[in-house]
């Protein structure tokens, strides 16, 4: 596609304009009209000295400013320490601590929430995401100008950008599409543009330079399943009693699954202010939905299945939703025909202010072990190779491969640093800086903020570590996770419950294991 023909549908089909680049925002110091495409005079512009601002109008935002310095949160934050969910006060404590304070750094780590946060301090710009960059954040320089947004084309539409030949390759490779539409490294399909590495922070200098830095290093603090159960299941608590309060008509969707049974069971204090939900828009989701019902019936918790038409000539524009939301992710893939129903299904719903999902838990249960069929080690050190062989399925195109091998060593050299005393094993950290933003983030932020925004109580830096301070066997088998519900509410396992992913079968993770083994290690 093309951004004509983005406008074309917006033309044809003037109901949807909000829907692209939904819940984004685009910030700059360049000359930006917001009248014409994409923002139709709907966006929110906001000016900050020699900057704006342009959010869209559901997005909101905070600012605290000093002078000329300023400090900007674009999304949602809380902090489970402190118990404070009122983004002023957060923001306007951040910048009374001042840029690069231990203090600062200490609060931003405590905070959870889905947000980008930018400052301007003494002439630099500062850019900084969320734990795992849920919100993603891409940025550019072109000039004297900066761009950044949650949205690549966003910021390819005011640069005229074209795709890479790399890019365009590699996504028109016949494999690519079997294990999502991320691109490797911080790289993204326009040369210009690149992705926020979560955990680092990107400097815009005055004097022109652009330079990133890593302000946390996950660390293994070596706890036992008892411990590590205790303290997350005190964060994710006092997570979900803060978004309880925060907003009057939260929901938190379920399955069956381990996340969100963990999350359930947090939110005993709390059970009468959210809502609870599954949907089956595939035959496959059924049986998550249908578990999570059973589940929720047996705490007498009112849950709501939605059941979501398998036909696309039961929904109004399905072709244009599926183009914009195609957009909103990078134009890199088609989404799944039953998502793209989904989203058109949720467009008509209102029955809740935010849906609360169980994302980024993965990232405390061993997700590259048990993929390549419970492997406890992947060496030391990572190699570009290795994240090659991880990032995608290559059986043929060698030339891509050795492509492919570069931006990951690029990525290494540039970003992956681990804690110097007691590190995390290094594919958990990889999965977190890489694997989780690169992929959950964009379908989050292209795909599933298309109906309604969306939080997640477990995208909290210091609780991800703690989840990753358990030995591997236990975050293989998923030992914390059960801990918790053990301590918070033994009724949730008590029902005997339980769904594992159908897509990771025995057969599929020893497959992939083979894979892993030998294709890690050849050198062609």
């Amino acid at each position: 596609m093309n951004k004509s023909e983005i406008q074309n549908i917006l033309r044809r089909n003037p109901s949807l304009k909000d829907k692209l680049y939904s819940w984004g925002f685009l910030f700059t110091n360049a000359d930006i009209n917001i009248d014409g495409y994409p923002f139709y005079g709907n966006w929110v512009k906001e000016s900050l000295g020699k900057f704006k601002l342009i959010v869209y109008p559901r997005q909101t935002f905070y600012k605290s400013v000093q002078q000329e310095n300023f400090y900007l949160l674009i999304g949602h934050a809380y902090n489970p320490y402190s118990m404070c969910n009122d983004e002023d006060t957060i923001v306007k404590e951040m910048c009374d601590y001042g840029f690069n304070s231990a203090e600062f750094w200490k609060l931003l780590n405590q905070l959870t929430g889905i947000y980008t946060f930018i400052c301007y301090v003494d002439g630099n710009l500062y850019l900084i995401g969320d734990a795992t960059c849920m919100q993603s954040s891409f940025y550019s320089v072109q000039d004297t100008h900066v761009y950044i947004s949650t949205h690549t084309n966003l910021i390819a539409d005011y640069l005229d950008l074209k795709w890479s030949d790399y890019a365009t390759e590699l996504c028109n490779y016949k494999f690519f599409k079997l294990l999502g539409n991320a691109m490797p490294g911080d790289i993204t399909t326009f040369d210009e543009v690149k992705r926020l590495v979560p955990n680092h922070y990107v400097c815009f200098a005055e004097n022109g330079l652009v330079s990133h830095h890593r302000f946390f290093a996950p660390e293994n603090h070596n706890l036992s399943v008892t411990e590590s159960a205790e303290k997350s299941a005190e964060i994710l608590t006092n997570n979900l009693q803060l978004i309880s309060k925060k907003w009057s008509r939260a929901s938190i969707s379920m399955t069956g699954g381990c996340d969100s049974k963990t999350t359930l069971s947090c939110a005993k204090p709390v059970y009468n202010r959210f809502g609870y939900f599954s949907y089956i828009s595939s035959e496959s989701e059924k049986v998550d939905a249908e578990a999570a019902h059973r589940i929720c019936g047996a705490m007498d918790l009112p849950h709501s299945i939605y059941k979501i038409s398998e036909s696309d000539s039961d929904f109004k524009d399905i072709e244009d939703i599926r183009r914009i939301l195609r957009w909103n992710s990078g134009d890199i893939l088609d989404n799944n025909r039953n998502d793209v129903r989904k989203r058109a299904f949720f467009m008509n719903v209102d029955d809740f202010d935010i849906e609360v999902k169980s994302w980024a838990s993965e990232i405390g249960r061993a997700y590259y072990s048990k993929r390549f069929n419970g492997r406890k080690s992947f060496g030391d050190k990572p190699t570009p190779r290795k994240c090659t062989t991880m990032y995608k399925f290559f059986l043929n195109n060698r030339k891509l491969v050795k492509q492919t091998d570069m931006v990951f060593e690029q990525y290494l050299n540039e970003f992956f640093e681990q804690a110097k005393d007691d590190p995390v094993d290094w594919q958990e950290q990889f999965f977190w800086e890489y694997r989780v933003p690169s992929w959950n983030g964009l379908v989050i932020t292209g795909e599933h903020r298309f109906s309604f925004d969306i939080t997640i109580p477990y995208n909290n830096r210091l609780l991800l570590e703690i989840l990753l301070s358990v030995p591997i066997e236990d975050r293989i088998s998923d030992t914390v996770y059960k801990e918790i519900r053990k301590q918070q509410n033994p009724l949730v396992d008590k029902t005997g419950i339980a769904v594992t992913n159908l897509k990771h079968t025995k057969n599929r993770e020893k497959a992939e294991s083979i894979y892993y083994s030998v294709h890690s290690r050849i050198d062609f």
